[in-house]
């Protein structure tokens, strides 16, 4: 799964907060576009064909395009999807959007423990942390390398905070 890094850690006020997020390289009103772009030259190459006699290929390019919007539709759904940890004083704050469903969860810093499945990139790092013996998922939309620098962050602030 190809997403995207807008990773924003930073500190403030004594906080930690990090922000991810796919990468949703086309606007609604772009992806609009591209897909009238893409239609426009099927529908136009299908009814040339047709002309000739292969008008067979109409029901293939309407299929096409069918399924096209309906990819399009399924990225147009995923856009605002994100995930957000913020660690303020003794708490961590983890909210995480997919589709409709929103999840927030707030968990104890002096209870929580860092799980870091795989060390190195490459091997498909799992990051995750685990309170009253729950896990939480974190790093969905980071590359490995940016899930192993994550964690060395968190270990950093969960030994401190």
């Amino acid at each position: 799964m190809s997403m995207a890094q807008e990773i924003y850690p930073h500190e403030e006020h004594g906080d930690f907060c990090f922000y991810s997020r796919p990468n949703c390289s086309l606007t609604q009103g772009e992806r609009k576009k591209v897909f009238w772009g893409i239609a426009a030259v099927t529908l136009l190459i299908a009814t040339a064909f047709s002309w000739l006699g292969y008008w067979l290929i109409l029901p293939f390019a309407g299929l096409e395009i069918g399924v096209l919007a309906w990819a399009f539709d399924a990225l147009g759904r995923r856009a605002d999807d994100y995930e957000s940890l913020c660690i303020c004083g003794d708490e961590i704050l983890i909210e995480r959007r997919q589709g409709k469903h929103l999840e927030r969860r707030a968990l104890n810093c002096q209870w929580a423990k860092l799980v870091l499945v795989g060390s190195r990139p490459g091997c498909k790092v799992r990051l995750a942390l685990r309170s009253y013996g729950q896990e939480t998922e974190l790093g969905a939309y980071l590359t490995d390398e940016a899930r192993l620098e994550l964690a060395k962050a968190l270990q950093t602030w969960l030994k401190t905070g």
